[in-house]
């Protein structure tokens, strides 16, 4: 990444383990709006919870979609009985992994991801290294999507769940989606995961190490991007966290590498998911650095959404 590059004229990152260009003023997607939006209440404490939708992955494969055959096999090979895989039929191709209580779905598309979304949502991403262009080359898709359902009722049908907070919840069917998309990724032809709901499409081998190495794989849930803002500066931002029912976080003109500011990002996403932290504006936030972050409620220069930015300042909490 050129040390001189200004805001507005993006540039291909050229390390591997260094984080994207993110500049302010692009054109990503707003990321959090729910796929189920709706007048869903919490039961228990009335919380309006429209941010919620359904934990969905998609891995992107550069040749026809396997049969349910196929998909059953692999899956059961490399869970070995630590879950339960419910290979589809002909009749119902779908594939059941049971996940704890959360009931994974993997479903075959053999058609690529329309409108070019999954290009687009490897934009700014480093770990491609300039490799982005295999995802045009993808030709199906598996669908995979997670679920807590109670036991069969007199109709058959999957009654409610038994209650859990709505963030564990999410939280929880969004690691079982993660685990079953990384095992996918060892299809022949997986290109890469595209994770709509945080604007974010991954290479499919980091994705696979980025889910097994790590309890919570922040990258793989969340679309964080962190790049150079001025010759000086660093920027960085999240996509996606409105769907774990959280504000979007930002950090603007930070005077450290782009790595550094990544990482630290990484850090707090996934600290926020595992504990269930919800950063409230005013709030500090100890990052092992001199001096606390302070959270301020402000419009993104990147989605265009009210985020939270992070920068320094004396807390109001």
């Amino acid at each position: 990444m050129s040390d001189s590059q200004q805001p507005g004229q993006p540039e291909q990152p050229r390390h591997p383990d260094q984080p994207g260009t993110a500049q302010p003023g692009s054109d990503q997607p707003a990321a959090d709006q729910p796929a189920d939006a709706g007048s869903s209440i919490d039961p228990q404490t009335g919380e309006d919870l429209s941010w919620k939708q359904t934990p969905l992955a998609l891995v992107l494969l550069d040749r026809p979609a396997p049969d349910h055959r196929e998909v059953g096999e692999l899956l059961a090979e490399i869970f070995e009985g630590a879950y339960e895989v419910e290979t589809g039929t002909d009749d119902d191709p779908a594939t059941a992994v049971h996940v704890e209580d959360a009931t994974v779905i993997v479903s075959t598309v053999n058609s690529p991801v329309p409108d070019g979304e999954a290009s687009r949502y490897t934009a700014d991403l480093a770990m491609w290294n300039g490799q982005e262009a295999v995802v045009d080359t993808h030709r199906s898709q598996l669908v995979v999507a997670a679920f807590r359902w109670g036991p069969p009722g007199d109709d058959g049908e999957p009654t409610a769940p038994e209650y859990m907070d709505p963030r564990l919840e999410t939280l929880r069917c969004e690691l079982a989606v993660a685990n079953v998309a990384a095992a996918l990724t060892a299809l022949p032809g997986s290109v890469a995961v595209t994770v709509g709901g945080a604007a974010t499409t991954l290479p499919a081998g980091p994705y696979r190490e980025l889910v097994t190495a790590n309890p919570v794989p922040a990258p793989a849930l969340v679309g964080i991007r962190a790049g150079m803002q001025s010759e000086s500066t660093s920027c960085a931002y999240t996509t996606g966290l409105g769907r774990f029912g959280r504000m979007d976080l930002e950090r603007l003109d930070v005077a450290a590498p782009p790595a550094a500011v990544y990482g630290q990002m990484c850090d707090i996403v996934a600290f926020a998911l595992a504990s269930g932290t919800i950063f409230l504006p005013g709030q500090a936030l100890e990052v092992g650095g001199p001096e606390p972050l302070v959270a301020t409620a402000a419009v993104s220069p990147f989605t265009g959404q009210e985020a939270l930015r992070l920068g320094p300042g004396a807390p109001t909490e």
